[in-house]
């Protein structure tokens, strides 16, 4: 199975926009000139604007919103109304929350109304590695393959162009051992979500491609 690098992708579609990440802070044990780190960074390099939603109060988090509350969802529309992305990155967060659908049906609403592309990663339970280091140990639901494509679609993205994307890190050397390890199993599974009328540039235009070519093979 061919696998991409989630960062990597995110950073090509957020090339030149307006990109709002949801949860995209670090934690506070994160070490900033860690190889994730620097490898994190280079989507808010790449993009025109960038801004974070998180719950962690920090000065870089420009909307501090805890999605495990109700009132999150009326605070990141208005988030959302007042910033109107290009882009909206949700990675390895939803899996952490209660308003999970809720929150994917307004990722969906900027779909409509800003024309917004989003780009969203979760856990695959799959890979018995990742579940024997025990680092699931704080999810709230799990996901293999079909269960995460049908989490995602049965919300209202699945209105939408959904392409699935088999992401493996590979920022560092090992990542590609454990990879082998896991009998090929991605790290995570991502879902890239497009308008109708999507046209990629020339950074995304083969990753698109290859990510239709897997979704119709495999969806």
């Amino acid at each position: 199975m061919t696998t991409i690098d989630r960062i990597e992708l995110a950073s090509r579609l957020s090339s030149g926009a307006r990109v709002l990440d949801i949860g995209g802070q670090k934690m506070e044990n994160c070490d900033p000139d860690s190889p994730f780190a620097r490898r994190y960074a280079d989507i808010e390099r790449s993009a025109a604007e960038y801004r974070i939603a998180d719950y962690q109060q920090q000065p870089s988090v420009d909307y501090v919103i805890d999605f495990n509350k109700k009132e999150s969802i009326p605070l990141i529309r208005e988030a959302i109304g007042e910033y109107k992305p290009d882009v909206i990155l949700c990675m390895e967060t939803l899996e952490h929350v209660n308003y999970h659908y809720e929150l994917m049906n307004e990722m969906a609403k900027s779909m409509a109304d800003n024309n917004s592309k989003i780009f969203i990663t979760i856990p695959n339970n799959g890979n018995w590695v990742f579940n024997a280091l025990g680092w699931n140990h704080d999810h709230s639901i799990a996901f293999f393959r079909d269960i995460a494509y049908r989490f995602v679609t049965r919300s209202d993205l699945g209105k939408h162009d959904v392409l699935v994307a088999p992401c493996m890190q590979k920022y560092l050397w090992y990542w590609r051992i454990v990879y082998v390890l896991s009998m090929l199993q991605p790290f995570s599974w991502g879902f890239l979500i497009t308008p109708k009328d999507y046209q990629p540039n020339n950074e995304m235009e083969h990753i698109v491609k290859s990510l239709r070519a897997f979704t119709s093979v495999h969806f």
